[in-house]
């Protein structure tokens, strides 16, 4: 069973991760979703058929949010950032803010 106090700080780290993909213009509210065949990707972070900002808002974000009001088991050693920081690598100034919330993120779940 999720902690109270981790479930809501997992749900507040999605919810800046989502703000700072709002700030950089990269969050669509739905609107910019990959077909459904894209979801079917064996690839890690869908890297194959979508943008990393795509896999954050249609794919990550609403997973997470599925296992904490499921009560079921989340990941561990979640190292998310690392890959970020490879999408954008040479852009670390514009990116340095969304880096960081997944780093943030990624503690939480055992990742460094």
């Amino acid at each position: 069973m999720i902690s109270f106090e981790k479930k809501y700080a997992i749900k507040s780290s999605l919810q800046q991760i989502e703000q700072e993909l709002i700030a950089l213009g990269l969050w669509s509210y739905g609107k910019n979703r990959p077909n459904d065949k894209a979801f079917l990707s064996t690839t890690p972070f869908f890297m194959d058929t979508m943008e990393f900002h795509q896999w954050l808002e249609f794919v990550l974000i609403p997973k997470i949010t599925v296992l904490l009001e499921t009560q079921e088991q989340l990941p561990a050693n979640v190292q998310i950032h690392t890959f970020a920081q490879e999408v954008y690598r040479g852009k670390w100034h514009e990116y340095k803010q969304l880096i960081t919330k997944l780093k943030e993120f990624d503690k939480l779940f055992g990742g460094d």
